[in-house]
């Protein structure tokens, strides 16, 4: 029997009988797969309105991403136990069969409530005799240990294939990553670790905003208002890691003195602040301001010297966001624009946080690894190098520019930068001794070297951040 419905819209009915956590995580799942949502857009509200207790919002939190990000591994596991394709099946029994494989395969729910489960939701949500078909799969599934099914992926012949199912991640993605690990000097046995990381939930991140609040008053108040741990960075002297809840609870997150923040970004948007130029260093610009997180930290360190920050942002929304996350600092302006058309300005320091694949940040957006494609790559390649060339033709005599992605895919990183090393008027600073000075820790930095200059790479399995991309170039003449 077939449980497909072509061409008329899934339901997402809210089923009874079924546990809290368990119900919202399969309304998220449904309305991501189906509308093409965001898991940090949909699930919030949902958890809002469900009012779950932490424990359970805890559960449904990892159900929803841990299915997103196991999605082709569970998928697999899913296909030795069904005589079709799982992309023949039902949407609404498809999403419940997803969640319940991720509950047996990777968390610590026993295999009859996560059976039984999903068997009341199927009699609730999904066509009459759909309830047997996903107790005869869920029972498959149970049938061997996560340990059983892990043998038998690695008896996948194809390498290409068996990192892909064991790690969950499209193949494109795997060569992508393992390229960029050679071609920024690091051993390419990291591979697996590489794409283990990427299935882990990072740490939330906060950034103190310079001159607005002080690292220890922020950690103080994550306690209080967010009864959880709180802990300085290991690299940002601003940063503050916390051990969970809703930073939007936050007085400093709503009113803009403080934000959420990878400490990579942190850190290599500080980096790029405290790097020396020889001009007088009043002109600031962010060229890709949107969502703000730079702008915000950057513009507190232009404030504080008393110098001006343009943040530019070619969306009206994302520049309404920039401009709500900045409202507390005076010397920020933000304008909506095209970065590659920047009317003749010119600038004594400029930051530009490209567009880019994002592959460095695939942990932190769960979905995003299977709407990126590998045809995306050439346009926003494109579009980075016009934007380069924009923001070197506005930059001043004596001033920087910071190239960043949160990207290591080695055409959007080394070769955007090799492109330019023969260009006269322009020379390559040391991003890595950029980093090492303003760190407060040691860190582990493998340098490539560009013209008289290095560029540098952030990796989360070696730093525990996004993979942040440092490149610093400045106007010689």
């Amino acid at each position: 029997m077939e449980y497909r419905r072509d061409n008329r819209p899934p339901r997402a009915r809210r089923p009874r009988g079924v546990e809290d956590s368990r119900r919202v995580a399969y309304e998220a799942l449904l309305k991501i797969e189906t509308e093409g949502a965001y898991a940090n857009l949909v699930l919030p509200p949902m958890l809002t309105k469900a009012r779950l207790s932490p424990r359970d919002a805890g559960m449904t939190t990892e159900l929803v991403y841990g299915t997103l990000r196991y999605r082709d591994r569970i998928d697999w596991v899913l296909s030795q136990c069904m005589n079709r394709k799982i992309a023949d099946v039902d949407p609404e029994v498809r999403a419940i069969l997803r969640m319940t494989a991720h509950q047996i395969l990777h968390m610590r729910v026993p295999d009859h409530a996560s059976v039984a489960e999903a068997v009341e939701l199927a009699k609730q949500v999904g066509e009459r005799g759909s309830e047997k078909f996903v107790n005869g799969v869920a029972r498959s599934v149970a049938e061997h240990s996560p340990a059983e099914w892990e043998k038998r992926m690695q008896r996948i012949e194809n390498d290409a294939e068996r990192l892909s199912i064991i790690y969950s991640h499209p193949q494109w993605i795997i060569r992508a990553l393992a390229s960029a690990l050679q071609a920024h000097g690091r051993d390419p046995r990291e591979l697996e670790d590489l794409l283990a990381v990427d299935n882990v939930n990072p740490s939330v991140t906060l950034c103190a905003r310079p001159g607005l609040i002080l690292p220890i008053d922020l950690a103080e108040d994550v306690e209080y208002f967010l009864k959880t741990s709180a802990r300085p960075g290991d690299y940002s002297e601003w940063a503050v890691v916390i051990g969970g809840g809703d930073p939007g609870r936050l007085p400093e997150i709503r009113d803009g003195r403080a934000a959420v923040q990878d400490e990579g970004s942190q850190l290599v948007a500080t980096a790029f602040a405290e790097t020396e130029v020889e001009n007088d260093d009043v002109r600031w610009l962010d060229m890709c301001a949107g969502p703000g997180g730079k702008a915000g930290l950057v513009g507190a360190i232009a404030d504080a010297r008393g110098a001006h920050l343009v943040a530019n942002e070619v969306s009206e929304h994302r520049a309404r966001l920039v401009e709500a996350t900045t409202r507390q600092l005076t010397g920020v302006t933000v304008q909506v624009g095209d970065g590659r058309d920047l009317g003749g300005e010119k600038f004594d320091r400029i930051i530009l946080d490209a567009p880019c694949t994002g592959l460095g940040a695939l942990r932190r957006r769960a979905e995003s690894r299977w709407r990126k494609q590998i045809t995306d790559v050439a346009d926003l390649v494109k579009l980075q190098s016009e934007l380069i060339d924009s923001g070197l033709d506005a930059l001043n005599v004596g001033g920087v520019l910071a190239y960043i992605t949160c990207s290591p895919h080695k055409q959007e990183t080394i070769d955007q930068m090799e492109r330019i090393t023969g260009r006269e008027e322009f020379e390559f600073l040391s991003a890595a001794s950029a980093i090492d000075q303003i760190s407060m820790t040691e860190i582990e930095l493998t340098r490539v070297k560009m013209g008289k200059g290095d560029v540098v790479q952030l990796w989360p399995h070696v730093h525990g951040t996004d993979a942040m991309f440092l490149a610093l170039i400045k106007r010689i003449r």
